[in-house]
């Protein structure tokens, strides 16, 4: 699984900074951290980590690809919120499916194989001092992504659900185009420390 190096983990540190010298109102959203953490990947340049990032690509595949000694790891770059000890996170709308429950199981299925998830979770803090909006860095071990079958959707609401064999809550929302969101436990998350900025 990739990993930021600490160099490249305190260039996101600072230019998180930076932008809410700019935004105090609102978090550094998905696809700005995208940006941010491909300049963080080739700020350290002993690392030897070369990053291709493809502005508003939108690619299924990745946000980001990097290239370390060979091996390719395509990042998806999500921003996310920590709830009740699990890491809440929306993937991809999968409307193109059509509904289909085994097409979209079988999708997600390939994808965990694929794909890569680097998360930076946010909350804010207000008090005395002012808001500090404070992030952690989430590693997502992809592979508890998996292990869908079709025949255990069950329908809660307006939503379809589904908790596989690592306790990650799936939720498809049809009238979201039939996005996905995942309820990932802290388990299959490697976490760093919270640190605040602004």
């Amino acid at each position: 699984m990739y990993r930021l190096t600490p160099l490249m983990t305190q260039r996101l540190r600072r230019d998180l900074g930076r932008y809410h010298d700019l935004f105090s109102a609102k978090r550094c959203s998905g696809w700005e951290l995208e940006e941010l953490i491909h300049r963080a990947i080739l700020s350290d340049n002993s690392a030897q980590h070369h990053s291709r990032w493809k502005e508003a690509g939108h690619d299924t595949e990745a946000d980001i690809e990097v290239s370390v000694n060979g091996d390719i790891h395509r990042l998806q770059i999500k921003s996310g919120k920590l709830v009740k000890n699990n890491l809440v996170l929306s993937g991809h709308r999968l409307g193109r499916f059509n509904g289909s429950l085994a097409g979209i199981s079988n999708y997600l299925n390939d994808q965990c194989r694929k794909t890569e998830i680097l998360a930076v979770p946010h909350h804010t803090i207000d008090d005395e001092s002012g808001r500090r909006h404070c992030y952690q860095i989430a590693y997502v071990d992809a592979f508890c992504l998996g292990g869908l079958r079709s025949g255990a959707w069950h329908k809660h609401g307006k939503q379809y659900r589904q908790i596989n064999e690592h306790g990650v809550l799936f939720s498809l929302r049809p009238s979201m185009s039939w996005q996905i969101w995942w309820h990932i436990p802290l388990h299959a998350i490697d976490l760093s420390e919270r640190f605040c900025v602004g």
